[in-house]
């Protein structure tokens, strides 16, 4: 079986190309830095194709021969629409057998990058393929990374964003141990949404003093404005979530991930304990 991974050394891409290699599968993988190609393939892509998924030529390029395709998306860039319904209507043209989206938890309007991945969801679904969306919710990892400066070495939570909303996270492992069980599969998760979510439903500043309790720290909140990114449209997503998040609640519920994985997702104060145990 061959797969194609787009965004491939993203956080999620990362993740799934060595465990779809580690199952015998040929990993084609799509990135517009060719310094990124022997990392790729040291993962486990069996091929690298480098240039830009928007542009047409790639993705023919990218399509031709893949049983499936697992879609993620590059953060804060633009034309994201126009490149998956150009790449869906290359799927069916090559008879992809199983298209998965990786979208987000809970597509909201306020949001630019929700809305985007609703567009496309609403696209996938009205096409013929078959396929499968995962609806991953916040990464702990990105949240709440490790290493100089994080909250787990100094005890200071840095934000833009306001901490007392309720959210879910979930670990990059469990995102990509989900995907993978589904694209391994045959029929059995086609026209199917997945919600990819933890039993945890805290604020922001609830898991940042679990780790403060654990490294015996006292919690600070420092509160900066929101970064000026290198472009309008990140600009105006991370406004966005600026506001959104941090004024309404990001909720989730386990049912789906733990029935696919037959097992509960990491929790958060899992990741905390193994964070502090690799030190």
């Amino acid at each position: 079986m061959k797969v194609l991974v787009t965004a491939s050394f993203g956080h999620i891409g990362q993740k799934v190309i060595p465990l779809l290699a580690a199952n015998n599968v040929d990993v084609r993988a799509v990135d517009p830095d060719s310094k990124n190609t022997a990392p790729l393939k040291k993962l486990g892509a069996k091929e690298v194709i480098v240039g830009d998924i928007r542009r047409d030529e790639i993705i023919d390029k990218a399509v031709a021969g893949v049983d499936k395709i697992l879609l993620i998306l590059p953060d804060a860039l633009s034309g994201m629409v126009p490149m998956a319904t150009r790449l869906i209507k290359a799927a069916k043209k090559n008879n992809v057998t199983h298209f998965v989206f990786s979208s987000c938890l809970n597509t909201v309007m306020e949001l630019i990058q929700h809305w985007e991945k609703y567009e496309i969801e609403d696209e996938l679904m009205g096409s013929t393929l078959n396929y499968t969306i995962t609806k991953p919710s916040g990464y702990m990892e990105g949240h709440f990374p490790t290493g100089p400066g994080s909250v787990f070495e100094t005890g200071v939570l840095t934000s833009f964003m306001k901490v007392d909303q309720p959210s879910n996270l979930i670990s990059l492992d469990d995102i990509a141990a989900a995907n993978v069980k589904v694209l391994l599969s045959d029929d059995e998760y086609y026209a199917c949404s997945l919600d990819l979510c933890t039993n945890d439903n805290r604020t922001t500043r609830e898991y940042a003093q679990e780790i403060c309790d654990k490294t015996n720290q006292t919690l600070k909140v420092n509160m900066i404005p929101i970064p000026d990114f290198p472009s309008v449209h990140a600009n105006d997503q991370f406004g966005r979530i600026a506001d959104y998040h941090g004024n309404h609640p990001y909720k989730g519920n386990p049912l789906d991930f733990n029935a696919v994985m037959e097992r509960p997702a990491k929790s958060f104060s899992q990741y905390v304990d193994d964070v502090l145990a690799s030190k």
